[in-house]
C-alpha cells in the first residue's frame, strides 16, 4: 500500500511525465501544474517586491494561497474544477497587472498560453455532452479579453511606471514561464492522446477475448474453435502436419441438473473445464462446443489424442465438485479422431462425435479412438 500512496505524490508523476509514460493521470498533472504555478507566483512576490511594485506583490501572495486552494481541489479529485479556477485567475491576472505595470511587461503571453488548456480540458474532462468546437469558442471570448484590455492598455495610463530595464527583465520572466505553459499542456496532450490509444487498444483486446471465449467455462467459444480448425486444417494440407480431433461429454449430465439445480451444473462445467485446460498440452486448443460437450484440437496422431483424452476421463472420474453441501461426481466419455489426406472437417467432427456416442451406447466413463468397423470419413 506504501508503494501504491507513493506512485500518486507529484513527484512520482513528475518522472514519469518527464520520461514519457502514460501512466500519468489527469489529476496528477494539474496537481504539478498547481505546485508549479505556486512557485511562480512566490517568485513574483519577491520580484516585484524588489522592484517596489507593492501592489502586485500583495497580489501575488494573494494568489499563491489561491492556488493554495487549487491544489486541494485537486486532489478531492475536482479536476475539472481546478482548470476553471487556473483559467479565471490568468485572465485576471492580465487585466490587473496591465492596469498596475502596463501592457509591455507580457502578462498576456499567459492567456496565450491557455489555448491549449482549453483543447486538454475538451478532450480528456469534458462531458459527453460537450462539442468539439468548444475549445474554438474559448478561444475567441479570451481573445475578445486578450484584445479589450490591449485597447484599456493604450487609453490608460499605468498605476506603476516602470524603468525599461524592469520591463525587460518581467517580460522576460513572463514569456518564458508562457511557452512554458504551452510546451507542457502540449506535452500533456500527446501523453493523454497515448493513454487514450492505449486504453482504446486494451478494451479492444478485452472485447476480442470475451467475443471468442465461453462466458462460463473462459474456454474458446464455438466460433473461435472453428476458426483454429480451419487454420490446422489448412497447415495439415500444406506442410503434412497431423493433428487430431477429441470430443468429450459429461455422462448423465441432465441429472446434475434435475438433482441439484442449473448452478450446480454450471460449476461442474466449470470444473470439467479447468481439468480439460489442465490436462492438455501447450500448442493444444480447448473448447466448449456447446451445452456440456467440449471439443479439443491436439497436435499429433490417434495414439497422443488417446493419451490426453485419458488422463482427462481419469482426472474427472476421480475429482469431487462440492455444492450446497453435496459432494458430487460424475464421469466423461470421450471419441477420436484424427487427419488424414482427404479428411474434411465436417467429416472430422462427425467422427468423433460417432466415436463419443458409440461410447455412451457402450458403458459411458470411456475413450474411444476407434469404434470396431469404423467407417472412413468421406470430404
Amino acid at each position: 500500500m506504501a508503494g501504491e500512496s507513493e506512485n500518486k505524490k507529484p513527484t512520482s508523476a513528475f518522472v514519469r511525465i518527464i520520461t514519457g509514460q502514460d501512466s500519468v493521470s489527469h489529476q496528477e498533472i494539474l496537481e504539478i501544474l498547481s505546485i508549479a504555478v505556486i512557485v511562480v507566483h512566490v517568485m513574483m512576490v519577491f520580484l516585484f517586491h524588489i522592484m517596489g511594485v507593492w501592489q502586485l506583490s500583495l497580489y501575488n501572495i494573494i494568489v499563491t494561497a489561491y492556488y493554495s486552494y487549487c491544489y486541494t481541489t485537486v486532489r478531492e479529485g475536482k479536476v475539472r474544477q481546478g482548470y476553471l479556477l487556473t483559467f479565471l485567475e490568468i485572465i485576471a491576472q492580465m487585466i490587473f497587472t496591465t492596469l498596475i505595470v502596463g501592457w509591455s511587461v507580457g502578462f498576456y503571453a499567459y492567456v496565450i498560453a491557455l489555448i491549449p488548456l482549453y483543447y486538454y480540458i475538451n478532450m480528456f474532462l469534458g462531458k459527453s455532452s460537450d462539442h468539439p468546437f468548444t475549445p474554438f469558442i474559448w478561444a475567441m471570448i479570451t481573445f475578445g479579453v486578450f484584445l479589450g484590455t490591449f485597447i484599456l492598455s493604450r487609453n490608460v495610463n499605468p498605476v506603476k511606471e516602470l524603468e525599461t530595464t524592469q520591463k525587460v527583465i518581467i517580460f522576460i520572466f513572463n514569456t518564458f514561464f508562457a511557452f512554458q505553459l504551452i510546451a507542457w499542456m502540449s506535452h500533456f496532450l500527446v501523453l493523454g492522446y497515448k493513454r487514450s490509444l492505449h486504453d482504446m487498444a486494451e478494451r479492444n483486446a478485452s472485447l476480442d477475448v470475451a467475443a471468442g471465449q465461453d462466458p462460463l467455462t473462459k474456454l474458446y467459444n464455438r466460433r473461435t474453435m472453428e476458426e483454429r480448425l480451419d487454420q490446422a486444417l489448412d497447415a495439415a494440407k500444406t506442410n503434412g502436419t497431423i493433428f487430431s480431433l477429441v470430443m468429450g461429454d459429461i455422462d448423465f449430465f441432465k441429472r446434475i441438473n434435475d438433482s441439484y439445480g442449473h448452478d450446480c451444473g454450471d460449476v461442474a462445467l466449470v470444473a470439467a473445464a479447468d481439468i480439460l485446460k489442465a490436462c492438455v498440452r501447450d500448442g493444444d486448443i480447448v473448447c466448449r462446443w456447446g451445452g456440456e460437450e467440449f471439443l479439443l484440437l491436439v497436435s499429433g496422431n490417434r495414439g497422443v489424442a488417446t493419451t490426453v483424452a485419458e488422463r482427462i476421463r481419469s482426472r474427472i472420474e476421480n475429482n469431487v465438485v462440492e455444492f450446497g453441501g453435496n459432494k458430487i461426481k460424475y464421469t466423461m466419455t470421450l471419441g477420436i479422431s484424427t487427419y488424414a489426406p482427404g479428411y474434411s472437417l465436417e467429416a472430422l467432427i462427425n467422427q468423433a462425435d460417432e466415436n463419443l456416442y458409440y461410447g455412451k451406447e457402450h458403458g459411458r466413463n470411456q475413450v474411444v479412438a476407434l469404434k470396431p468397423q469404423a467407417k472412413t470419413p468421406i470430404s
